[in-house]
């Protein structure tokens, strides 16, 4: 991991840091049952009649409150205000609002609905969002990816900037994208409730293909930081920060991260990614919540598929049997369907590749070549992943389980649950697409690894 030690020193001396008091709001789901309305298209990009100023950053952040997280929305806009855009750094926010949903409902800073584009202004009232707005749209489909790509070009041409960061902000479970049924569940990332909508994991892609490259693209939203979905965009973001676990209802410190970009405007993608993951990791331990978050390069993911169908490969060749059951029951997972449903997260088909790996190679039995050469491989792939592919990886404290989030080393992957009580092909009959469309699959194999090991009994 690089940067991580110079991003966390400049951190407190800019922010000279203080927690603040935690909020009682939580990233898990609600039910989507709203009926449909009727949305406007998006708006026209509009711009002004004077070229404005090209700064060094232009830091995008597309909110969809329209859920049971209207409240966290208004909150993390409020931690923005703390800090402002300046001379060097514009600020600028969409954020979606609705009336009547089912949990989280708030009438707070006016009870005005549709979406608001923000340009973020620092002010000291952390109770009401003071910023202009720049623009109104009075129905909106936040869950429309199409929506993200007009808001990407609006505020790059009008709120240009030598680099920019795009935030994805709402909840979020990684790749998997289910069937669109009158009640849909919370897969892909940004629902609304009210047009019961989401944006698929390829429709990510789709947005930076259609809006043009960022240097930066993070997701305040849970469970996003996947091979599956990483692969999607890898070439329209050089870093991509997300969390393989659940993200807490408070999300991202946005006045640690950017109070300390504006003191040092002149931090590469790299450097705000490491940054984003330090604040990350300042906050998280000070109000004591477990929490994890990574910021990895894009350059280096093509590589990381190949490795990883290496070692798939060898592992099927061997085919030790205890120990592909030891990795598969030990590896850590994420919380991908709630207590509720999943008390042990035995039944969590995500988990940690780093981690995976390095439990099968050290299960293996044998001590001919091949069961060498694997263990070789998943050395290899655990190097590639901490040195190549990570630029920061930090955790506080543990989740649900009481297991430590520092088990994580920043990326996760598709695994077939400890505990198999739905068969393969009824689990991804759910999926609104197949598996192997995805771009990581076509480079690491691991849809066939995932078969097989389904196989393993």
């Amino acid at each position: 991991m690089k940067n991580s030690n110079t991003a966390a020193a400049f951190l407190i001396l800019a922010t000279g840091f203080a927690p603040l008091g935690a909020m009682d709001l939580d990233f898990a789901g609600s039910s989507y049952k709203a009926a449909p309305v009727a949305v406007s298209a998006p708006a026209p990009v509009k711009t002004r009649s004077a070229a404005p100023k090209v700064k060094e950053w232009t830091v995008m952040v597309f909110i969809n409150g329209k859920n049971n997280l209207e409240m966290a929305g208004l909150y993390n806009v409020n931690k923005m205000e703390k800090v402002g855009s300046d001379a060097n750094v514009n600020i600028v926010v969409e954020l979606g609002r609705m009336n009547g949903q089912a949990a989280g409902d708030t009438d707070l800073d006016g009870n005005w609905t549709g979406s608001r584009r923000l340009f973020i202004k620092k002010d000291k009232d952390e109770e009401k969002i003071t910023s202009p707005v720049v623009h109104v749209s009075s129905t909106v489909d936040m869950g429309d990816y199409k929506r993200v790509v007009n808001f990407v070009n609006w505020a790059k041409t009008s709120y240009p900037a030598k680099k920019y960061m795009l935030v994805l902000w709402d909840h979020g479970s990684g790749w998997m994208d289910p069937r669109q049924q009158p009640k849909t569940s919370e897969k892909g990332i940004s629902f609304d409730d009210e047009t019961n909508n989401y944006i698929r994991t390829k429709q990510i892609g789709d947005i930076l293909k259609e809006s043009g490259k960022v240097d930066v693209l993070a997701y305040d939203a849970c469970l996003m930081q996947m091979g599956e979905v990483a692969f999607e965009v890898k070439d329209n973001a050089e870093v991509i920060v997300g969390s393989e676990e659940t993200v807490p209802g408070m999300g991202y410190p946005y006045d640690l991260f950017l109070g300390a970009l504006i003191k040092k405007p002149a931090f590469n993608a790299e450097e705000l990614g490491a940054l984003t993951v330090e604040a990350f990791k300042m906050f998280y331990d000070a109000v004591k919540k477990g929490a994890q978050l990574s910021a990895i390069r894009s350059s280096k993911l093509n590589d990381l598929g190949v490795k990883t169908a290496e070692f798939a490969a060898l592992a099927k060749e061997v085919n030790d049997v205890e120990a592909l059951k030891i990795a598969r029951a030990g590896v850590i997972r994420y919380d991908m369907i709630g207590e509720a449903s999943d008390p042990n997260m035995a039944i969590s088909f995500y988990g940690d590749l780093h981690q995976y790996a390095g439990l099968l190679a050290n299960a293996l039995k044998g001590t001919d070549d091949k069961a060498l050469a694997l263990k070789a491989k998943a050395a290899e792939l655990q190097e590639y992943i901490d040195k190549e592919v990570m630029i920061d990886n930090q955790a506080s404290g543990a989740n649900r389980l009481g297991r430590a989030l520092s088990e994580s080393h920043g990326i996760s992957v598709y695994l077939p649950p400890a505990e198999v009580r739905i068969a393969q092909e009824k689990l991804e009959n759910i999926f609104e697409g197949k598996y192997t469309d995805f771009e990581f699959d076509k480079t690491a194999k691991w849809h066939d690894y995932v078969t097989f090991l389904y196989g393993v009994k």
